[in-house]
């Protein structure tokens, strides 16, 4: 607590002084991280250099960049081949184990996931899928409304 009472935040710096120097073997370390799905901020902390250090490398180590940029590509290609497929509905091959030990392929067949095609769609096709809350219906036509009354089929009984 200070003076005043309030609580203190403690926040941790990098030490001061030279930025660490850029090394070849820090590519590789940056593409399995951006697989993983780290943001920029996360990677420096890990390497162990301020983000402006890492904004440093990407543009003086054309290597790095393109490490981080293919391991984002194929961490989002992979996310979206699987989206698709769930989408879509897919078979897959489980092994499973019998009560006499033995190991047998099964098949499984997994349908289509609405909600996968939903946000696929969203994603693909923003314009015609996106949910931004409006229910708006456009068209040429004139708009008639016509409601009807249900017939009763049996009249009350009158006693």
């Amino acid at each position: 607590m200070n003076k005043k009472g309030n609580k203190t935040i403690k926040r941790t710096k990098l030490p001061l002084g030279r930025p660490m120097e850029y090394q070849k073997a820090h590519d590789e370390k940056a593409f399995e991280m951006a697989l993983l799905g780290l943001t920029d901020v996360q990677i420096s902390k890990i390497i162990g250099i301020d983000e402006s250090t890492l904004n440093v490398w990407k543009e003086q180590h054309p290597s790095f960049l393109e490490s981080l940029t293919q391991g984002r590509e194929e961490a989002d290609a992979k996310v979206a081949r699987a989206m698709y497929k769930r989408a879509l509905g897919v078979t897959i091959t489980e092994e499973a184990l019998t009560r006499d030990g033995d190991v047998v392929k099964l098949r499984k067949e997994l349908p289509s996931d609405t909600a996968a095609a939903k946000h696929w769609l969203a994603n693909r096709q923003r314009g015609r899928w996106s949910n931004n809350g409006e229910n708006t219906i456009k068209t040429n036509e004139p708009l008639v409304i016509v409601t009807t009354k249900p017939q009763e089929t049996n009249p009350p009984s009158e006693t």
